[in-house]
């Protein structure tokens, strides 16, 4: 089949690389003249990791990440250890893989070399899409067409193929999610140990680990926010504006602010799950499917997620039954990525409530939540149809 991918993101690059796998003609549209996604890090949690070593992409990826060995939750303004939770071998022993800790850029550059030379078309900002019973037919703004059996949208939060589908509405979070980077050598006391770091206080957070195999450390802080902000990851705010916003946290907390290289800010939006996912031989995933609220890591976990439950879903269709395959696709993704935004929204509103709360209410709020949902989160397998948890019954569905 002839699989056209609109967006070079994570989202469309795994796409690529799994389709690619499965001898799947893929071509990928990208807007930017250089896609590669600058600053910040990602953390690839055990239901993303497992697939993409399943893909060969393991050694690339270790080449650059970090195994960090728990996840500590700081008080805010004197790094008390709140809770730990391991990560690590006994992760891996338990789900099958570790969390990695590496730099956005790295991930994107190992999926981006893992495609045939000619795969993604860069400048190409597309403007129209027409649909008939033989394919699809995608216009850039260039004037020039792409032909393909199949067109999927991995086009970003703002994305075009989803507002032709769905009249899609949000509601700002009140939320602002700093992102940044430090040398790890001007922050020795975080990086005495591989570890994400993370201090609470009552309406926002700070959480850090290391990248770049450990000479970076990459770093997020939410703040409320009283006003829109243009949604941008590169907008530049003076470090200055962010430490005030956490006057007289911990020294450590705050020797991390100060010591950053770079700081983008985008305003958080609430999306409330779309109705649909799919048309005909149209499909949408990642951020234009299901824009992710900022816990348990999972914006990124979740789009690797839906390329290789796509992927596995297409293994085997032809033009004619591929929208039977888009179909299961889409059902069975939403069904999971809806679950996930319901337990995510329960922890922004008590984020936002965190002004008449201690730190140690809103953690509790979160850890029970990831305890009572950690083997569904990090245990499902995407390559499966079904979703069914990795290690369940088959006959039990």
């Amino acid at each position: 089949m002839r699989v056209v991918v609109v967006g070079a993101g994570i989202a469309g690059l795994a796409l690529a690389a799994a389709l690619t796998r499965d001898d799947a003609r893929v071509t990928v549209l990208e807007q930017a003249h250089d896609p590669s996604p600058v600053g910040a890090g990602v953390e690839l949690t055990p239901n993303s990791l497992r697939p993409l070593r399943r893909l060969g992409l393991g050694p690339a990826l270790d080449r650059t990440a970090v195994l960090p060995l728990s996840r500590d939750v700081l008080r805010w303004h004197d790094d008390h250890l709140l809770d730990r939770s391991p990560l690590g071998e006994d992760q891996a022993d338990r789900y099958g893989a570790p969390t990695l800790t590496l730099l956005r850029s790295d991930l994107h550059r190992a999926l981006r070399e893992a495609l045939p030379a000619g795969t993604v078309q860069t400048g190409r900002y597309v403007t129209d899409l027409l649909e008939s019973s033989d394919g699809v037919a995608l216009r850039c703004a260039d004037g020039r067409r792409t032909h393909g059996d199949l067109a999927i949208g991995a086009d970003g939060a703002n994305s075009l193929m989803r507002s032709l589908l769905n009249t899609d509405r949000y509601r700002p979070a009140r939320r602002l999610i700093y992102r940044g980077l430090a040398p790890a050598e001007r922050v020795p006391e975080v990086c005495a140990r591989a570890r994400v770091n993370v201090w609470a206080g009552g309406d926002r957070y700070i959480s850090c680990y290391p990248v770049a195999g450990g000479d970076q450390v990459s770093f997020t802080a939410a703040v409320p926010s009283g006003a829109r902000d243009p949604g941008s990851w590169t907008a530049q705010r003076r470090i200055g504006d962010l430490a005030a916003a956490f006057g007289g946290w911990s020294p450590s907390a705050l020797g991390l602010i100060s010591a950053a290289e770079w700081v983008g800010v985008r305003d958080v939006h609430d999306h409330a799950p779309i109705p649909v996912w799919q048309r005909g031989r149209i499909a949408l995933m990642g951020d234009a499917a299901h824009p992710t609220l900022p816990f348990f890591a999972q914006s990124t976990n979740q789009a690797l997620e839906d390329a290789v439950a796509l992927a596995s879903c297409l293994r085997g269709a032809d033009s004619l039954t591929a929208g039977p395959a888009l179909e299961r696709y889409a059902a069975a993704r939403k069904r999971r990525t809806d679950r996930l935004h319901a337990i995510t929204r329960e922890i922004l509103d008590a984020l936002r409530a965190g002004g008449e709360r201690s730190p140690e209410a809103w953690l509790r709020v979160v850890a029970d939540a990831e305890e009572a949902n950690a083997d569904w989160i990090y245990g499902t397998d995407p390559a499966d149809d079904g979703l069914r948890p990795v290690g369940a019954d088959p006959a039990a569905g």
